[in-house]
């Protein structure tokens, strides 16, 4: 194994982050740059808890939904950070500012929709009333969870059970967007495969220095997962996200989801792209890594 993959492994692994490849193994059909409010959309959204496991709500003021309840969530705006636009989202809809503690979750369906779910807490500010109503919200409260409250959707609720079970027992290390500048919606895969007698194999990329695999995706239609698809006749056993780069600005609406995938079996699977092949690990640290790691979910 390269010394530049095992750098890269244990840059992702430590929670740190690495830099991408020149070149890529995969590319969609003509790839195009991604802009924000042309061909990609990304949604920020917080769950803040309060001393009572109280939920921070937002009552909807837009004409489809007037009344009904939600998490303070929004559309990222030109030149934001993901955490930039959380904050935004948070203050305008409840009056609070808030601090991000980690990334909960990604949701994506492809480009045209990607929602990055936040663990936060508040930090101070007032609770928006119903005399400062405006066409962001009518008004803010803390939710106790067993009062009735009508929601605007119920999709939140899967989110909010998981922000409650993270602060009583995190299921992966705290994850914050690294600042990165990309032009293109990236998918950087950790493929690994554990074999008998306690092996553990790793896909790596011949394109210059071997490196983890990355790809463009598509800016439309399917999911971020397809080129993790066409790449393997069976998908991983196992998967979520291990990083997440993203900076905003000019030129740089693009986005990087490191995203490691397990697998298990007598051998290594079959691959259909002939520049990667895999690679025995011996290096136990980072073998011991590897195996101790916890994702964050990504919801495909």
């Amino acid at each position: 194994m390269s010394s530049v993959l095992e750098e890269e492994l244990k840059a992702l692994l430590s929670g740190g982050s690495a830099p991408l490849p020149d070149k890529y193994d995969m590319v969609s059909e003509s790839p195009r740059p991604l802009k924000l409010k042309q061909n990609v959309c990304y949604i920020v959204m917080g769950v803040l808890l309060n001393e009572k496991e109280e939920v921070l709500m937002m009552q909807e003021a837009k004409p489809e939904c007037l009344g009904t309840w939600y998490l303070p969530a929004g559309r990222l705006e030109k030149g934001e950070t993901l955490v930039d636009g959380l904050c935004r989202e948070v203050k305008e809809e409840t009056g609070l500012t808030c601090e991000p503690i980690t990334l909960l979750a990604v949701e994506e369906r492809g480009a045209a929709w990607v929602r990055f779910v936040f663990l936060a807490r508040h930090t101070g500010g007032t609770l928006k009333s119903p005399a400062s109503a405006d066409k962001e919200s009518v008004q803010a409260s803390w939710w106790d969870r067993v009062s009735p409250l009508a929601l605007r959707c119920r999709d939140i609720l899967p989110l909010i059970k998981l922000a409650l079970e993270y602060q009583h027992q995190p299921s992966h290390p705290y994850i914050l967007p690294h600042l990165h500048p990309s032009p293109f919606l990236i998918l950087r895969m950790l493929l690994v495969c554990l074999t008998t007698p306690g092996d553990l194999w790793i896909l790596q990329s011949a394109s210059g220095p071997a490196h983890l695999p990355a790809a463009i995706c598509a800016t439309h239609g399917g999911s971020l997962l397809n080129p993790l698809r066409n790449l393997l006749q069976d998908p991983p056993k196992s998967y979520g996200i291990l990083e997440v780069q993203h900076q905003g600005g000019d030129g740089a609406d693009g986005l990087c989801l490191t995203v490691m995938g397990v697998f298990s079996g007598p051998e290594p699977p079959r691959i259909r792209v002939d520049n990667l092949s895999w690679v025995l690990m011996k290096d136990e640290e980072v073998k011991n890594s590897i195996k101790q790691t916890t994702l964050l979910p990504l919801y495909s």
